[in-house]
């Protein structure tokens, strides 16, 4: 067996030299061949995963958050290469989804110790995420985390966001078919829409309670435009994952989809922001598509 860490000194709020530290000292009380790789720009974690698999390497471990992780099994899904997950992130959304723990040392012992389980992986047209992707206000808000800088709160940055595109964010109009059907298809202008693999997004926000990365189902959410103080006040219900009743929500399980826009709409998947041209978008769960150690 050969591990490969790809670890990202960008990432979330944790002391990256300790985080690294104590995987390195685990590696090597083990006596396992390994090496450590440092990524230096966007998109280069997906890089190194792809070179890691043409050298042999049958571990690869994600030290770094939700974007980190998302690059990695965007090279290696569908092969049989083990993931491992050391959280360093700001939301660590698929760490939860996935039961691995958020404490550095726990997560370093689960890659020796959990058991190895087949989770799923979505896709966005080409494009691969982990655990969620959303457009209209929760894409707005996942700008803001980067622009305004309010990656340095955590988590609690994501909520700062929110109750500023509570006020700001304009709705958009879109239609929606596949196996979600226009019934499900929320009349007039929505809030937000996405497809959730695990329940949490943004760190904190419940937005999908019942969202399993193992069950072959992605769920998703459109959520009907409101006015600003009707956002406000419903921000608290998302967090518990209390919002499901709530008239302006659909939240229904599917395999694929077809979304279409009729704008250029502030997007995130697993937290990296972009925007998603106006147009028809395929969104589809890809079953059992990447080999995950998670606690036994």
């Amino acid at each position: 067996m050969k591990y490969l860490v790809i670890a990202n000194p960008k990432a979330g709020t944790k002391a990256f030299g300790g985080t690294l530290e104590r995987v390195r000292h685990a590696l090597e009380a083990r006596k396992v061949v390994y090496e450590v790789r440092i990524t230096q720009f966007p998109g280069h974690a997906s890089k190194i995963a792809a070179e890691g698999l043409c050298e042999g390497f049958t571990h690869i471990i994600s030290l770094g958050g939700d974007g980190t992780s998302s690059e990695i099994v965007s090279s290696i899904h569908g092969s049989e290469a083990v993931f491992a997950v050391v959280p360093g992130g700001s939301g660590n959304d698929f760490s939860k989804a996935a039961g691995i723990p958020i404490d550095t040392q726990a997560a370093v012992d689960n890659i020796f110790s959990g058991c190895r389980r087949k989770a799923d992986v979505a896709f966005v047209d080409e494009r691969c995420f982990i655990n969620g992707f959303g457009v209209g206000m929760d894409g707005a808000v996942a700008h803001d985390f980067g622009e305004l800088r309010l990656r340095r709160l955590g988590s609690f940055g994501y909520v700062v966001g929110a109750v500023i595109e509570a006020f700001r964010f304009q709705g958009f109009f879109s239609e929606i078919d596949g196996e979600v059907g226009k019934a499900a298809a929320a009349d007039g202008k929505l809030l937000l829409f996405g497809a959730s693999n695990g329940p949490f997004q943004g760190g904190r926000f419940n937005l999908a309670p019942d969202a399993d990365i193992f069950d072959g189902y992605l769920d998703i959410h459109i959520i009907s435009d409101m006015k600003p103080l009707e956002r406000l006040f419903k921000i608290q219900k998302v967090l518990e994952g209390r919002h499901e009743k709530l008239r302006e929500v659909n939240i229904v399980r599917a395999k694929q989809l077809l979304f279409e826009t009729f704008t250029d709409l502030p997007a995130h998947m697993d937290g990296e922001t972009f925007i998603l041209h106006s147009g028809r978008h395929s969104i589809r769960i890809g079953e059992q598509e990447v080999n995950i150690i998670v606690p036994a």
